[in-house]
């Protein structure tokens, strides 16, 4: 069976050596200016290039991560600077964007390109659509299980990379607009604001439901899937992903060498030690779980009790007394058969979330007691200072700080003697009245051979000490990548051979070495080939006349519809929950005279065509594509279609490629700001363009189920009972304001804004622009609500109310009011860290 690669994160120079010292077999790190973790270092081209020949030097993979949306004008300006970053020949890019991967492919056909994970890739039928743009991997979404990833090996040519450490997003990656609703920050641009590990509010029904006691209701734990990694060999994995670009060069360390060893064990059998898994849980963790891989469970996928590092779990608080703190060690703690012990000098915390209540201090000293059940219990001494009358019985207690364990870590990447070294093999060769020859093989099929400047002379004294003056001096490879495996000394015995020129030698040798290491492809990129690409795809005007504007309505209720008779609008969407049939509603449609059309979900798992099928089978007029797996499944089904935000759409060339594969008309990504939106217009079919006036923001939309999480014991469907068909759910969150919790045909839920966004005021330009399609996206409102809020818009997109009007006549309608949302955000967020470290 292949041994799957294990890639780490870096976010620093430390954490490059850090990753590579412990057992990397490649590493990913941001693009200068261009960066999915907005607050990693940003490394120069000089930073760049000389890492990535530290790491092929070493034998380790560089890929660049530049998975972030591109808007227009960026896009524009891009040519030259890709360019000039793939000339640094890093292994591999990774990629968010369609148009950035069109435009790297054009630039040098032969570059490597992986689709990130932000592409949403959950299927085998997204996965082969992504490859016609030429990805060479695809990073699949966290929320598939080992069947599901399994079941996609077997489908796809392409390589396979699945995420195994870290910390979890609660939302699929690059369909959460949380903080870009919440504060202004967008995911895709790499300014994550981690909205999901606020505390929030739950209210059922309109009353506060205080049974939960989990405030951290989107806070998952972190993955960790150690004991679970020879599955991911088996299910055909290729590449083991370790998130952490934002954590410590000690941090990478210890997952590194956990995984490491994991992989190189012969056995499959062999059990995980408290050794194996105490730096993990000590140095950062929010409790560590397998996540989605062994299958959906929302139980143990949130503890909602807290939401930041907690470390490792010793047990509860079992006695306080002179003695010392007991705490009953828990044996039964997730993927860990006993703790190890802490150490004095220990961070310990001390928690009662019920009553939110956090103790921390120092470990003092230590003692260890059998417990009932043989259970391993902890005597801990807190020290003099230390107020032991705030620990109560039952607290939970942590281990979260360790600096003797970071110090062995450190060492791991620092200690000259603890480095790992690439083994070469030497043969010296000589003959009196011949340059000496060295030659260097390193066992991945490089051999260099370099020789002195000077013929060999004979000794005026014979000695028998060659070999052993040539071992002392060619083996002093410490500040370099290798070490001497073995030397072949082949040397007249009579040879005079100075210290001084088997220095020189090593040193032509190592430099030598070096560069057959780091001999790259030709790739010759050329920005030229980039700025072609870029005018084929822009569109240029045709001067034909504008066609009467499209108003588009989706409905998320069925008794929504008869509220529509009569009004001037051209197309119904009908985006329903769990369990509501379309058949009717299908036809109730096109009775009141207009066009029906079905969403499909955000999200296509494998095993989920079934919704597809419904909408083959019903054929409506026109279909609503989410997500690249239903584009793949339905482009050839001969319904019209249009795409959706979910896409991604944010530049001409991935609206250019989009738009080819059957797409008729496509709606921008919501990180748009009206600036971005119109640049995008200028160099478009603004005819193709499709823009939601009002809409109810999506936050959150998320494999994890929270209506089952909080109100039931269910693990997943159907233990939870339907739950979400039987309430109305709002979470309110730290700014007081309220949002609605929704779920779909398969179980997944979205939080959207409680204040819906409103575009009324850039109706006008968008009409100057020629863009002429229109939705208007609906939720929970009343049929009475409908019709006025409906009618409001179609009047005022027909030109028959003015815009004024309508704005406040749409504001009234409106539970928490009305927002004009990320459209209308014209600021650019900067990190105040990054910008202070600098002052």
């Amino acid at each position: 069976m292949k041994k799957p690669e294990l890639l780490l994160p870096v976010g620093t120079r430390e954490m490059l050596e850090a990753a590579i010292q412990n057992g990397a077999d490649a590493v990913y790190f941001g693009v200068p200016h261009w960066n999915a973790r907005g607050r990693t270092e940003d490394f120069s081209f000089d930073d760049v290039r000389e890492m990535i020949l530290y790491a092929r030097v070493r034998g380790v993979r560089t890929f660049l991560a530049m998975n972030v949306l591109v808007f227009e004008r960026e896009l524009q300006g891009l040519p030259e600077f890709l360019e000039r970053l793939i000339a640094l020949e890093p292994d591999a890019f990774i990629i968010q964007d369609i148009g950035l991967a069109r435009l790297i492919r054009a630039i040098a056909p032969n570059q490597e390109i992986h689709a990130s994970t932000q592409m949403t890739l959950a299927s085998a039928e997204a996965v082969n659509l992504v490859s016609q743009l030429g990805f060479n991997r695809a990073v699949l979404a966290r929320e598939l299980s080992l069947k599901q990833i399994a079941t996609i090996r077997e489908t796809t040519p392409l390589e396979l990379e699945v995420f195994i450490h870290g910390a979890l997003c609660v939302s699929y990656s690059g369909q959460c607009l949380t903080s870009e609703n919440f504060g202004g920050r967008s995911a895709n641009r790499g300014q994550c604001a981690q909205s999901c590990r606020l505390p929030y509010r739950i209210f059922v029904d309109g009353k506060e439901y205080m049974q939960a006691k989990a405030p951290y209701l989107f806070s998952p734990h972190d993955l960790c899937a150690l004991p679970i990694i020879d599955e991911l060999r088996e299910a055909g994995v290729d590449s083991l992903k370790v998130e952490g670009r934002l954590k410590s060069p000690e941090y990478v360390a210890a997952v590194a060498k956990a995984y490491r060893k994991a992989l190189d064990q012969s056995s499959t059998n062999t059990p995980l030690s408290p050794d194996d898994m105490e730096p993990l849980e000590v140095l950062f963790s929010r409790g560590l779980r397998t996540g989605w891989l062994k299958g959906v469970d929302h139980q143990q996928l949130v503890d909602g009790s807290f939401s930041n590092h907690h470390g490792e779990f010793l047990g509860k608080v079992l006695k306080v007394d002179r003695g010392g703190i007991v705490v009953e060690g828990d044996n039964a703690a997730p993927n860990s058969p006993v703790c190890a012990a802490p150490r004095p000098g220990d961070g310990i915390l001390f928690e009662n979330p019920e009553f939110e209540v956090s103790v921390g201090g120092r470990l003092f000293g230590i003692r260890t007691a059998q417990g009932k059940g043989g259970a391993q219990n902890f005597i801990l001494d807190m020290g003099r200072d230390f107020n032991a009358r705030q620990i109560a019985l039952g607290m939970k207690v942590y281990r979260n700080d360790s600096p003797a364990l970071e110090k062995e870590l450190r060492r791991t990447f620092t200690d000259r003697e603890l480095a790992k070294h690439v083994p070469i093999d030497m043969t010296l060769f000589g003959r009196i009245g011949e340059p000496l020859k060295l030659t260097v093989f390193d066992g991945d099929g490089h051999k260099v051979q370099v020789e002195s400047e000077t013929a060999l002379d004979a000794a005026r004294n014979a000695t028998n000490r060659i070999e052993e003056l040539a071992r002392k001096e060619l083996a002093a490879l410490s500040a370099t990548a290798y070490r001497l495996n073995s030397l072949d000394a082949q040397v007249d015995a009579n040879a005079f051979v100075p210290g001084k020129v088997l220095r020189t030698l090593r040193q032509k040798a190592v430099a030598a070495l070096d560069a057959a290491r780091c001999l790259w492809k030709p790739l010759s990129p050329s920005a030229n080939s980039g700025r072609e690409l870029l005018s084929a795809a822009m569109h240029k005007p045709a001067g034909t006349p504008k066609p009467k504007t499209s108003i588009s309505v989706l409905v998320r209720r069925p008794e929504q519809i008869p509220a529509l008779e009569g009004l001037d609008i051209d197309n119904v969407i009908m985006d329903f929950d769990w369990g509501v049939k379309y058949d009717e509603p299908l036809e109730q449609i096109r009775e009141l005279g207009f066009r029906a059309g079905m969403a499909t979900l955000r999200i296509h798992k494998p095993g989920e065509s079934h919704y597809l099928k419904n909408i083959l089978r019903l054929c409506p007029d026109f279909a609503l594509v989410r997500n690249l797996g239903a584009l793949s499944i339905l482009k050839e089904s001969g319904i019209p279609l249009a795409g959706d935000y979910s896409l991604n759409a944010a530049n001409c060339l991935s609206y250019d490629w989009l738009l080819s594969q059957g797409l008729q008309t496509l709606h921008p990504s919501w990180d748009l700001n009206s600036t971005q939106l119109f640049d995008l217009l200028g160099n478009i079919d603004p005819a193709r363009l499709e823009l939601s006036l009002h809409q109810y923001m999506p936050a959150f939309h998320s494999e994890y189920c929270a209506f089952a999480r909080a109100l039931t014991t269910g693990r997943r469907f159907p233990e939870c009972g339907k739950i979400c068909t039987q309430h109305k759910v709002e979470i309110l969150d730290h700014k007081g304001e309220r949002h609605f919790l929704q779920s779909d045909a398969e179980c997944r839920n979205t939080l959207f804004v409680g204040k819906p966004q409103s575009a009324f005021k850039l109706l006008p330009q968008l009409l100057a622009a020629n863009a002429f399609h229109f939705r208007i996206e609906l939720l929970d409102e009343t049929p009475e609500v409908v019709r006025r809020k409906v009618q409001t818009y179609a009047e005022a997109i027909r030109g028959r109310l003015p815009v004024e009007t309508a704005i406040r006549l749409a504001g009234v309608e409106e539970k928490y009011g009305l927002s004009e949302g990320q459209l209308f955000n014209e600021s650019v967020w900067h990190d105040r860290k990054k910008n202070d470290a600098g002052k």
